[in-house]
């Protein structure tokens, strides 16, 4: 019976854990589905455009979330070994700091490959009005994740 039970249980847990993972999938396809068409939308991108536009686009995107999330992660588990930032050396902190700067330079380097790249198929107003397009979808995505908040105060 106890053995029954546990199992019970463990499938529960499982369904549960892999239905949130499911749900967190829709949700960040969905956000992906929005930012591509406001991006379209905004840029006014014919056919032909949009077909050499957006794997430069999602491939620039993927690099920087690669990025972020990695070295991130980096940093952040080298200064949870040391025991908090409290506890870091002022060795251990230039090093950190030399891997943010590196970081961003790897960042900004991605974007000027990105501009270059872009200036082949679109003009460099539509880059700027990328540039734009991109600002307007974070307000907005921030400006209704407050109002969430705010409603379920």
């Amino acid at each position: 019976m106890k053995k029954r039970t546990y199992i019970l249980i463990l499938a529960f847990f499982s369904f549960s854990i892999s239905t949130f993972s499911q749900i967190n999938k829709e949700s960040k396809e969905k956000l992906r589905a929005l930012k591509i068409s406001h991006i379209t939308e905004q840029l006014e991108l014919s056919e032909k455009e949009a077909e050499k536009f957006w794997p430069i686009y999602n491939a620039y995107n993927h690099k920087l979330y690669d990025l972020r999330m990695t070295d991130k992660f980096d940093i952040k588990k080298q200064i949870e070994s040391s025991g908090g930032i409290d506890n870091i050396s002022n060795k251990e902190a230039k090093i950190i700091t030399d891997k943010i700067l590196d970081i961003d330079k790897q960042m900004y380097t991605a974007k000027v490959a990105l501009f270059s790249k872009l200036s082949k198929i679109i003009s460099y107003k539509k880059i700027i009005k990328l540039q734009k397009a991109e600002r307007d979808f974070h307000r907005k995505l921030l400006k209704k994740y407050k109002e969430r908040r705010n409603r379920n105060k």
